[in-house]
């Protein structure tokens, strides 16, 4: 998964990928975790650059958020 052309705007993140030779546009919304090591970008729309379809399947969607919530320790207490 190759991600490029990251452009945020306040709370959005767009972000293209490319997944199986297929361009995408993803916009992602921030949200401060729920709990310290919580989802911090919920998907908020995607998209084929080339067929304006959304046809990707619920794995490959699950892969993409993986990949951009990192696991941080959002509890400040500890440090």
């Amino acid at each position: 998964m190759e991600m490029r052309d990251f452009i945020l705007h306040i709370d959005i993140l767009s972000v293209e990928v490319k997944i199986d030779g297929n361009d995408y546009r993803f916009g992602v919304r921030w949200k401060a975790p729920d709990k310290p090591y919580g989802e911090t970008w919920i998907l908020q729309s995607y998209a084929n650059k080339l067929t304006g379809e959304k046809d990707l399947s619920k794995e490959q969607i699950e892969e993409f958020l993986e990949i951009i919530n990192a696991k941080w320790n959002w509890n400040m207490d500890d440090f």
